[in-house]
């Protein structure tokens, strides 16, 4: 992976928590095409359409490559994935727990009305509530107080200083709502569709099948190429490329990087990589029989043949995982090749069948359960994952299946926390996550703090531990790098001695675009920012 990353993830960590600090800019992105290059129209294909586009309560990366589009935060991610001005054109760590973001002038909703400091503090406050559902609420649990303290200002108050929150006005959490919409249950229906000031505007919404936007001519940014934009869903792989050899589509995220050869072998169409800074895990229920036995749990962790995986399906373009963050996670806090040398002292459970059998039967369960696995059939690699998983266990006695799904029944499932019923009633399921921001602490928090083991919240395996609580506490408080990487390792000790997950693999990313047009602007988060905007364009 780019190991630019370090440079990057050090600048975004010495802004957090310098005192007084102001940031001001514009946008450092890449420039749009001329306007007589305009484009009066795109098809991209998604492997999943949402069936809302209220990001709150669809919070997906195929959402996010939609309303990203449709709406802005106050800052943005540049290309370096830097903290950059959006909606505001600058911001103040005034102390450690107080930021205030001073709003652009000018900037419209996309049905013309200004955009108020009131409504950033109704969004931010949405996501606080916890009577909302917002499955983006743990962005904000560092968050006291948060108010439109002047025109175009809007001051937040922290608990405590926390590292990560500087990143969540720059990401999906930090989209900001017109505030009379928010108080419309109906918002993120074809009938009530979301506003923003991104620049695009939506005008049609077919939920799971097609979304259409249109550019907007007041956009305070840089004027959009492409006039419209038709997102649709392919039936299967197979009939992605086919579209796309066809012309029938002109682009398409989040490839399955065993097809790219087979991508490649189109003469219409350029493949794209990035580094994905993502990672797959099995996640294990903790809270209930079977996997609350440490010594279920290891011997599931043995029957993943991760070597593989990366082998089979992403053809060396990864990195089997033995611990939840990829190396490069850690950038501004531990260089990858000393996180490298940390997480070869940590416990890990190489594939080793004979070693599953021997934990297995030291369990309460020696003979084996029965055990359901839900899975998003658009995900380019859960089901074949589960597949090699699902034959591995049978050989030491689990008895466990496939249940294939859309992509949004299997994420409402996910967040609902919910006990699974008769022969499903052992919990484990797949996840597979991108960052939302390149920091290390991002995914520990999210997927090992008890505070985030609750409905609608990404701590799926229920893994609780006061320890790893307090270590997280320190690495979110402090922006020193070795603290932060002191308490860092405690949580990854701890996690992997318990088998808080099981990690499989930290994969590539690619994208496939006609080869008429070309994507500069690709980068690791290419589903919060405005990617029709940057450097998007004729060749």
């Amino acid at each position: 992976m780019d190991k630019g990353l370090t440079r990057r993830c050090a600048m975004l960590n010495g802004v957090v928590f310098t005192a007084a600090v102001v940031m001001i800019g514009s946008l450092s992105i890449a420039p749009s095409a001329k306007a007589e290059e305009q484009i009066e129209s795109i098809t991209w294909a998604l492997p999943s359409i949402p069936d809302t586009l209220f990001i709150p309560h669809a919070w997906t990366t195929y959402g996010g490559a939609i309303m990203s589009l449709v709406q802005e935060g106050p800052l943005t991610f540049g290309d370096d994935l830097t903290l950059e001005p959006a909606s505001a054109d600058k911001w103040e760590q005034v102390d450690p727990t107080t930021i205030k973001y001073y709003l652009r002038s000018g900037v419209r909703f996309g049905d013309g009305s200004p955009l108020t400091g009131d409504d950033v503090a109704a969004t931010f406050k949405y996501h606080m509530n916890p009577d909302s559902g917002s499955q983006l609420a743990s962005f904000y649990s560092s968050v006291a107080t948060v108010e439109a303290t002047a025109p175009g200002e809007v001051t937040v108050k922290l608990k405590a200083p926390n590292v990560q929150f500087a990143f969540t006005a720059a990401h999906m959490a930090g989209f900001v709502f017109k505030k009379e919409q928010l108080a419309d249950r109906n918002i993120g229906t074809p009938e009530v569709l979301p506003l923003g000031t991104g620049p695009y505007k939506l005008v049609k919404f077919d939920p799971t099948h097609e979304v259409v936007l249109e550019a907007r001519d007041d956009y305070w940014g840089p004027k959009p190429v492409v006039k419209r934009i038709t997102f649709q869903t392919a039936r299967d792989r197979q009939a992605l490329r086919l579209a796309m050899q066809s012309g029938e589509i002109d682009g398409t995220f989040d490839l399955a990087i065993s097809d790219v050869d087979q991508w490649k072998a189109l003469n219409n169409v350029d493949i794209v990589t990035a580094p994905s800074l993502g990672m797959y895990a099995l996640i294990l229920d903790h809270s209930a029989p079977p996997f609350d036995d440490i010594h279920v749990r290891r011997a599931v962790a043995y029957a993943v043949d991760r070597e593989g995986l990366v082998k089979a399906l992403l053809k060396g373009n990864g990195e089997a995982a033995t611990a939840l963050n990829p190396p490069e996670m850690w950038s501004g806090v531990l260089p990858s090749d000393e996180v490298r040398a940390f997480y070869a002292t940590l416990p890990t459970y190489p594939f080793d069948l004979n070693k599953a059998k021997a934990e297995l039967a030291q369990s309460s369960h020696p003979d084996g359960f029965d055990v359901t696995i839900p899975a998003s059939n658009a995900d380019p690699y859960m089901v074949n994952i589960l597949q090699s998983v699902v034959e591995n266990l049978k050989q030491i006695g689990i008895r466990a299946s496939i249940q294939e799904t859309d992509n949004n029944t299997w994420l409402a499932q996910y967040f609902r926390h919910e006990k699974q019923e008769k022969h499903e009633k052992f919990r484990m399921q797949i996840m597979g996550y991108y960052p939302d921001f390149a920091d290390a602490a991002n995914y520990p928090d999210l997927f090992f703090s008890s505070a985030n083991a609750e409905k609608d919240r990404m701590n799926g395996s229920n893994f609780r531990n006061g320890a790893v609580d307090a270590f997280l506490k320190i690495a979110n408080e402090t922006s020193d790098p070795k603290a932060r990487a002191d308490a860092l390792k405690g949580v990854f000790r701890i996690a992997n001695e318990d088998v808080a997950v099981v990690p499989i693999f930290w994969p590539a990313s690619a994208m496939a675009i006609n080869n008429k047009y070309k994507l500069t602007g690709y980068t690791a988060f290419w589903y919060n920012v405005p990617w029709a905007i940057r450097g998007f364009g004729l060749k």
